[in-house]
């Protein structure tokens, strides 16, 4: 008998049990069901504040309070404007001078800035005579030594002729020349082939061709000797200062 009452019991746990928890699961949905979110909570009116009329509608987003404006917007806004009908006259009297200073000193940078631009074009004009002044200069220098070179080989083609000349020849040609070109001519002659010449020509001229040559081959030492003096005069290393404490 109590064998077979076990399983009718164990079934009629098992049956309990699952009715049991068809009712709570059904509690949980309905519970899931009916549940709402919260109610905002509604700002407090501030004290002595009007409440707002019954069917009045809620502000909206541009119409929010001050509290919820952006406190750089309200700094922004709450910055003084200059009025000027609310200015003293002094304070009116100060704004003219500043602005006048300040025009003042515009136009003084602007006068600085131009002279500025000037100064450098007139640099670049200098700049420019200079390496033209200089590229001129090369070129009379260049000009010079080709002149030199010339009247050189002028000469120098002079002293062959004259010295295969007769002696009569010579002086007879010495008479009529410049005692420029006449000299350049003596100078680079060899003393042997001079002497003749001026035995043949004529007494005075033969002295004044001697004192004239004299004078040359002397003004030719001194600017030789003039020429060798900086390189002999250059100035010697200064000796070192003596240590202090050491006996002379």
């Amino acid at each position: 008998m109590k064998s077979r009452l076990i399983p009718v019991v164990i079934v009629g746990a098992c049956a309990l049990l699952g009715v049991k928890l068809v009712d709570a699961w059904s509690v949980i949905q309905a519970q899931a069901a009916t549940a709402q979110p919260a109610p905002e909570a509604k700002p407090e009116p501030a004290p002595g504040a009007a409440e707002p009329a019954a069917g009045s509608k809620p502000q909206s987003k541009a119409e929010a309070p001050a509290d919820s404006v952006d406190p750089a917007v309200a700094a922004k806004d709450a910055t003084p404007t200059t009025d000027p009908l609310l200015m003293s006259p002094e304070e009116i009297e100060l704004l003219q001078k500043l602005a006048a200073r300040r025009k003042e000193l515009d136009s003084r940078a602007q006068e600085i800035s131009q002279q500025e631009v000037l100064l450098k074009a007139a640099e670049q004009r200098i700049d420019d005579k200079i390496s033209k002044l200089s590229s001129i200069e090369s070129g009379i220098d260049v000009k010079v030594q080709q002149k030199e070179q010339q009247d050189a080989q002028r000469i120098q083609g002079l002293v062959k002729i004259y010295e295969t000349m007769k002696p009569a020849e010579a002086a007879r040609i010495f008479e009529g020349l410049d005692m420029p070109v006449l000299l350049d001519v003596l100078d680079h002659m060899k003393e042997r082939k001079v002497a003749p010449i001026l035995a043949a020509l004529d007494p005075d001229r033969a002295k004044q061709i001697t004192v004239a040559l004299a004078v040359r081959r002397d003004q030719q030492a001194k600017n030789s000797t003039a020429a060798a003096a900086p390189a002999a005069q250059a100035p010697a290393a200064a000796p070192k200062p003596a240590p202090q404490g050491a006996t002379p």
